[in-house]
C-alpha cells in the first residue's frame, strides 16, 4: 500500500513537471512602441489604459466610416494596410485599434483581468469619435472570423449602428489541421484552467506548416512572428472569447442594423452552418449574404469580394 501511494506522489508529480516546463518558454513578445507618429495617436480609456488607434484618410471626400474591429490576436495595421485601402476604396475613413494587450496599446500580453474591458475600449472609442458624433447611420463594422463576435457584443452596447459586415464568422468551426489541439494539449489546458487560468498557454497560432490552404499558410507564416500580433493565450481569456462566440445568435436577433455577411467557400477553419445561423436571425431585415467561390478563411475572401462590399455600401450609405 504504501509503495501504491508512493508510486502516485511520483505521477503526481511528474505530471505536474511535465505541465509545467512544457508551457516554460510560451512567452509573448515584448509590446513595441509606434516607429513614427505618423502611424496613429493613443486614447486612454476610463482606466487609463492607454488604447492605440490608427486612422487611414483617403484624399478623396469620405462619406462613411469603417471601424476595423479586431479579435484578442489584435491586428497589424501596417500588413493589413492592403485590406485597409481596398475597404477605403478612396471614399471611407478607415479606423483600426489595436485591443489592450495588443500591438502598441497598453495592457499585459496574453491575458486580461476582466474581459468585459476588451469590449468596453472599442465602445468608448467609438462614442468619442466625430464621425459617430455627427452621424452614427454611416459607421459601420468591419469583423473577421473570431472578432465577429466580439463586433456583435461592440455593437450591442452601442446607441446606434450604421451596418454591420462580417466575413468568415466563426460561429461553429471546423476541426483543422494545423489549427486544432490535440488530447494532450486539451489535457494540458484542463490542468491549467483550474490551478493557473491566467497563464498565457494556448498557442493560437497554431501550426502553419500544416495548414492546407496556401494563401492561409502564407499568412499564418508571416503573423506568427508578428510582434504587434499575440500569440499565447490565458484559459481565462480563451474561455471568455468562446463564451462570447456562444452568444453570438443572441445579438443577432437583436441586431437592427444593417448586414452583409460574406463567407468563403473554401474556408477550412469556419463551418457555413453557422453563418447560415446568424443571417436566419438577423433581426434587420436589411440584410444581405453572399458566398465566394474560392474564398478561403483568410484575406483572399475579402480581395475576392471586393465589389460586393463597395456596392452593398454604395447601395445604402452613399447619398
Amino acid at each position: 500500500m504504501t509503495n501504491l501511494k508512493t508510486d502516485s506522489v511520483k505521477m503526481f508529480v511528474a505530471i505536474f513537471a511535465f505541465l509545467f516546463n512544457s508551457c516554460t518558454t510560451m512567452k509573448n513578445l515584448d509590446r513595441p512602441l509606434p516607429v513614427n507618429e505618423s502611424e496613429g495617436i493613443f486614447h486612454t480609456v476610463s482606466d487609463g489604459t492607454k488604447i492605440f488607434v490608427h486612422t487611414y484618410l483617403p484624399k478623396g471626400e469620405v462619406f462613411a466610416t469603417i471601424y476595423v474591429i479586431s479579435g484578442i490576436t489584435g491586428i497589424n495595421h501596417n500588413s493589413e494596410k492592403d485590406i485597409i485601402e481596398q475597404l477605403s476604396n478612396g471614399t471611407k475613413r478607415v479606423v483600426v485599434i489595436h485591443p489592450r494587450g495588443t500591438g502598441y496599446s497598453d495592457g499585459k500580453r496574453g491575458d486580461i483581468v476582466d474581459f468585459s474591458d476588451f469590449v468596453n475600449d472599442y465602445v468608448e472609442i467609438i462614442k468619442h469619435d466625430k464621425d459617430y458624433i455627427a452621424n452614427p447611420s454611416k459607421l459601420l463594422l468591419f469583423g473577421h472570423s473570431m472578432s465577429s463576435a466580439i463586433l456583435l457584443a461592440v455593437a450591442d452596447k452601442l446607441e446606434q449602428v450604421g451596418g454591420a459586415i462580417l466575413v468568415n464568422p466563426a460561429y461553429i468551426r471546423k476541426e483543422a489541421k494545423g489549427m486544432s489541439p490535440s488530447m494532450g494539449d486539451y489535457l494540458k489546458y484542463a490542468w491549467y484552467f483550474v490551478f493557473r487560468k491566467h497563464k498565457p498557454i494556448v498557442n493560437m497560432a497554431g501550426d502553419p506548416s500544416s495548414i492546407e490552404n496556401e494563401e492561409d499558410r502564407k499568412e499564418s507564416e508571416e503573423r506568427i512572428n508578428d510582434p504587434l500580433l499575440v500569440r499565447y493565450f490565458s484559459l481565462y481569456l480563451m474561455n471568455e472569447s468562446k463564451k462570447i462566440m456562444d452568444s453570438m445568435l443572441q445579438y443577432c436577433k437583436k441586431a437592427d442594423y444593417p448586414l452583409l455577411l460574406i463567407f468563403g467557400l473554401n474556408d477550412s477553419i469556419v463551418d457555413k452552418k453557422g453563418c447560415d445561423l446568424i443571417f436566419e436571425n438577423w433581426d434587420s431585415p436589411t440584410k444581405q449574404y453572399s458566398l465566394i467561390e474560392n474564398g478561403s478563411h483568410g484575406k483572399s475572401t475579402v480581395k475576392l469580394a471586393n465589389n460586393t462590399i463597395h456596392d452593398w455600401i454604395d447601395k445604402n450609405y452613399k447619398s
